[in-house]
């Protein structure tokens, strides 16, 4: 019996958890992340995805457990309220290494790690890389320079057979934000104000990622907005 392929879920939260169960029967799973993932012993690997050195071992170890990954999914970061006016060095350099060193770290191995002839490499970013947000200028920024990254580098990868595709969402309830998601949207998940009346799950962003991947062959480069329609009511 063939064993099913493979696939790289890099970060644990709210929005990795729902991917790696949404993918697990379908793929094996194996998961990335600083913070423990419960019951996955050997599944798991506990790495500081700001270390490359770290990641690059992690990556070794799984692709000798588990086989190289058909599907690599990145699904981390941090939200924050630094400005650049009042933000310390210390700041900066933990939204930046959170939002975009990681994911910078993550790519740099993956393109070095044995690969099937197509990886679709599914890229989280947010739809704040599109709007302005003035309370939340470095996040904005970060997500910004993932998107960026994700066009920059799919023509250049494509004829390595790794197909990049950025997925841009608006606000994910989870249990690390649910208090202040509560407090900005009364009525969570409902959301009158946007033009699909309400929030989106990582249950549902996490089944609009995994049906992109039979499609990967002829995706790369693209910015998909997944957010209720909330950027158009920012430009109104």
């Amino acid at each position: 019996m063939t064993a099913p392929p493979t696939a790289w879920v890099f970060g644990t939260g709210g929005i990795g958890a729902a991917v790696r169960d949404r993918l697990t029967g379908e793929y094996r799973t194996v998961t990335f992340d600083r913070a423990d993932d419960p019951g996955r012993a050997g599944a798991h690997h506990r790495v500081d995805l700001r270390d490359r050195a770290a990641l690059a071992t992690a990556a070794r170890d799984a692709v000798l457990r588990w086989g190289p990954p058909a599907v690599v999914v990145l699904a981390f970061g941090t939200v924050s309220p630094a400005t650049v006016e009042d933000a310390g060095p210390e700041d900066v350099d933990r939204v930046v290494g959170d939002n975009f060193v990681g994911c910078v770290n993550v790519l740099h191995v993956v393109h070095r790690t044995p690969r099937p002839d197509t990886c679709a490499c599914l890229v989280v970013s947010s739809n704040a890389a599109q709007v302005a947000r003035p309370g939340q200028p470095l996040y904005a920024a970060t997500k910004a320079a993932v998107a960026s990254l994700v066009r920059s580098l799919a023509p250049a990868w494509a004829p390595d057979g790794v197909r990049l595709v950025g997925v841009l969402p608006g606000t994910v309830t989870v249990s690390r934000n649910e208090e202040r998601v509560r407090r900005q949207y009364p009525h969570a998940p409902a959301d009158p104000a946007r033009p699909g009346g309400r929030l989106v799950t990582p249950g549902e962003l996490a089944d609009f990622l995994a049906g992109l991947v039979p499609h990967a062959h002829h995706l790369t480069g693209q910015l998909l907005t997944y957010d209720g329609g909330s950027t158009l009511g920012a430009a109104r």
